[in-house]
């Protein structure tokens, strides 16, 4: 039995003995427990369809916790036999990941917390009259992100006619490209309190259904996080490690935004690193030696 957990993190793209440059702050804080066992992967080959390789190449077996970029679920799967055939147990089996990375599948748990949504995977129709009754203005998703960075517009309504609507989801995969997941979601579109211009978001790292952190995922300046009254309402998710997006709505009520694998989940920009893996290391240790294996 080992009594070590390991960190997985991607390697930089010229040097699988080198973290990627963008998990380096992490990866500091981690080498300073003792308990964590490092491991690098070269993930810019595997995602392009390359084999796994790992450094170092011998490694302890044990529970695995994977800190990097979002993979598509296949190659999740992946990873984890991969990682499996080795002796090292990921945190999250292929249908976890999905259970929380795909907001669709944790929808039906959190659909009194959060904007309502309507899902079409990939070859099915989208009943865009059926969308428009449903919501006065409403954004356009796959089943884990949205577009950014580009003319996309920020929502829709009834003005749009389905012809257009039709050419927008094409642009909408066009657009996310290898990126695109599953199908295309459309949201609810709400309005979010700002001050400064700034949105009142944040988010929150669970770990076996407890939560383990709350940091501000947004550049809203003043300190008001979520209320305990709305989080604590929340059911546990079907995953081990998941995150849950909040945020404040203009009239001073609070959604769940989204949710996500833990393991692929950034952490809050200027959230405390070192505080982030002390906590995951001792929800870990709480779980007990049966976590371990």
């Amino acid at each position: 039995m080992s009594h070590r957990c390991t960190i997985l993190y991607p390697a930089d793209f010229f040097d699988l003995k080198k973290v990627d440059e963008d998990y380096e702050y992490e990866y500091r804080e981690a080498v300073q427990f003792p308990e964590f066992q490092i491991l690098f992967y070269n993930y810019d080959e595997f995602a392009a369809g390359g084999k796994l390789r790992f450094y170092p190449g011998d490694f302890e077996g044990g529970l695995c916790v994977y800190r990097g970029w979002m993979l598509q679920p296949s190659a999740y799967e992946e990873l984890y036999r991969t990682l499996a055939g080795r002796g090292l147990r990921l945190i999250n089996t292929p249908d976890e990941y999905e259970n929380c990375h795909e907001f669709p599948n944790s929808y039906d748990l959190l659909q009194t917390f959060t904007p309502g949504m309507m899902a079409y995977p990939m070859g099915e129709a989208v009943d865009w009259r059926a969308v428009k009754e449903r919501f006065g203005r409403f954004m356009m998703k796959d089943y884990v992100k949205s577009v950014k960075g580009s003319d996309f517009p920020v929502y829709f309504d009834h003005t749009y006619t389905d012809e257009e609507m039709d050419r927008y989801a094409a642009e909408f995969i066009r657009l996310r490209d290898r990126l695109f997941v599953k199908g295309i979601v459309l949201k609810e579109f709400v309005d979010l309190k700002k001050t400064d211009h700034a949105t009142n978001e944040y988010r929150a790292f669970y770990l076996y259904g407890k939560r383990i952190t709350l940091s501000k995922n947004s550049n809203q300046k003043r300190e008001v996080p979520v209320p305990e009254a709305f989080a604590g309402q929340l059911p546990r998710l079907n995953s081990n490690f998941y995150t849950v997006d909040f945020a404040e709505l203009a009239d001073g009520s609070w959604i769940v935004v989204e949710t996500g694998d833990g393991q692929v989940s950034g952490l809050s920009p200027g959230q405390y690193v070192f505080k982030f893996y002390e906590e995951l290391l001792r929800g870990i240790v709480e779980e007990g030696t049966e976590g371990w294996e």
